[in-house]
């Protein structure tokens, strides 16, 4: 691969070494795991926000002071349960609705595992009063009342007051006094609350409103992956730089002043690296979990892609600007390739992508790699100000990448279908397995091949056994297999 840049082979210069490969995995990984709750609280919004959007689509032809009350539902889960990812709390609300069961008494019941630890009953609207006689029906009584976080109070009040009346619903409404909140909450979980406005803004626009809310909590995650990217990366670039330059001192290659400034300048450089590999890192994932691709919406997955990224962006401008020579740009671009498909191959990314077939990771390990040095080399040639001798340089690389990428997507496309070729008789046998079991009447042996055919595909098949099946069909809820 690029094998015009094979060149005379610089010899290291002490006063250069710094920081690389090994410090931005390393860092970028500790950073995204220590971010990790800020990208459970992330996938939480993205699953609410999806669901608020089906639920926006079934509704459309639904007036919006109707559908504002269902869509105020979701978003309050959402938000609490973001809240819950956060503080890494295991809570979760459920909005009965999405279970299956629209005609509940409770609207969201917050839940710890599969025990209910509260009932609520959400109400939204514009009319203060309405809301009060509404969540003060007797068959509330206990639940917690949750209205709109700018009608609370009013409704708080104006409960006290019929509270107080003596009339024979008078219990009711001190119910309401005291369970009335304008944020579902649960001990130190709580949402944000909801206003009747961004109710309507749901209603009127939930593609719109979604985005915002998903965008806002992508963008925090991106501030905290970022952070602690840029802090792991710093400390660990800097010891490494202390202990390398330690040595150069020690040889006599170095003055102590100088290795002072040369660990100063690779403890800033790791930092910078870091944070740039935190970011895309988020976007990424972000990316992934939005598509439905499980695997590269973990963490380690998408934060070594990122690396590699950033990896292959300095090593390209390191050789444009003849810092490195063509044969050590080859060897550190190499060892980022690896770096980075071993590491996704660990996340589970290329295995549940294409299953144990070397030859297909191979195959997009390389096309990740020219990928990285064409889009890099792109990037350089518009925003760097190079001279002409460095700008021939990445045009010439940009245009092996190119060459690369084209042979390596042939190659690609040969594999996948020979792998889909292999899948499709794999099919066809659990499909013969299927008929044959279910005309003999052999529950277990259909059952079997069932399980097969989601292993051909990657999946597992739930409620395998009758026991499952009966436990699943006695809570009452949609049968997901």
């Amino acid at each position: 691969m690029f094998s015009f840049l094979f060149g005379r082979k610089k010899k290291d210069d002490p006063k250069k070494k710094g920081t690389g490969t090994l410090e931005t995995f390393a860092g970028s990984q500790l950073g995204a795991h220590a971010a990790r709750f800020e990208a459970e609280a992330t996938n939480a919004g993205i699953a609410g926000m999806s669901a608020l959007r089906e639920m926006g689509e079934n509704l459309k032809n639904v007036g919006v002071g109707q559908k504002q009350g269902n869509l105020y539902e979701i978003i309050e889960a959402t938000r609490f349960n973001m809240d819950a990812a956060t503080k890494g709390s295991d809570l979760r609300a459920i909005v009965t609705a999405l279970e299956g069961d629209p005609h509940a008494k409770a609207d969201i019941l917050i839940r710890k595992g599969e025990k209910v630890l509260q009932e609520v009953q959400a109400k939204s609207s514009a009319d203060a009063s309405r809301l009060t006689h509404m969540v003060s029906d007797e068959k509330y009584q206990g639940m917690q009342k949750l209205v709109n976080l700018d009608k609370a109070d009013r409704v708080r009040e104006l409960a006290e007051r019929r509270a107080e009346s003596g009339s024979i619903y008078s219990d009711n409404y001190q119910d309401t006094v005291k369970n009335v909140t304008g944020k579902l909450k649960h001990g130190e979980i709580s949402s944000q609350g909801t206003t009747y406005d961004e109710a309507i803004q749901a209603a009127e626009n939930h593609r719109a409103f979604s985005s915002k809310i998903e965008w806002e909590q992508i963008k925090k995650e991106m501030g905290v992956t970022t952070a602690q990217a840029a802090a792991a990366s710093a400390v660990i670039g800097g010891a490494i730089s202390a202990v390398k330059n330690g040595i150069a001192v020690s040889k006599g290659e170095l003055e102590l002043g100088q290795a002072a400034k040369q660990v100063a300048r690779d403890t800033g450089v790791a930092g910078v690296r870091g944070a740039g590999t935190g970011a895309i890192s988020v976007t990424i994932r972000t990316a992934a979990e939005k598509a439905g691709i499980e695997a590269l919406a973990k963490s380690n997955a998408a934060t070594a892609i990122a690396a590699g990224i950033v990896d292959m962006g300095v090593t390209v401008l390191q050789y444009a600007k003849g810092d490195i020579t063509g044969t050590q740009a080859v060897e550190k671009i190499g060892q980022t390739g690896v770096s980075t498909t071993s590491s996704m191959y660990a996340g589970a990314a290329a295995g549940a992508a294409f299953g144990p077939v070397g030859a297909v990771v191979g195959s997009v390990a390389g096309y990740m790699v020219a990928t990285g040095v064409y889009q890099s080399a792109l990037a350089i040639v518009k925003e760097a100000n190079l001279a002409e001798a460095e700008a021939q340089r990445v045009i010439a690389l940009c245009d092996a990448a190119a060459a690369e990428l084209a042979q390596r997507r042939e190659e690609f496309e040969r594999l996948i279908a020979q792998t889909i070729a292999h899948q499709s008789r794999e099919m066809k046998e659990c499909f013969r397995q299927i008929d044959a079991s279910m005309a003999a009447d052999r529950f277990v042996d259909t059952v079997v091949a069932l399980e097969r055919f989601s292993a051909t595909l990657g999946k597992e098949l739930k409620l395998s056994k009758f026991s499952d099946f009966d436990q699943a069909m006695k809570k009452g809820k949609p049968l997901v297999l």
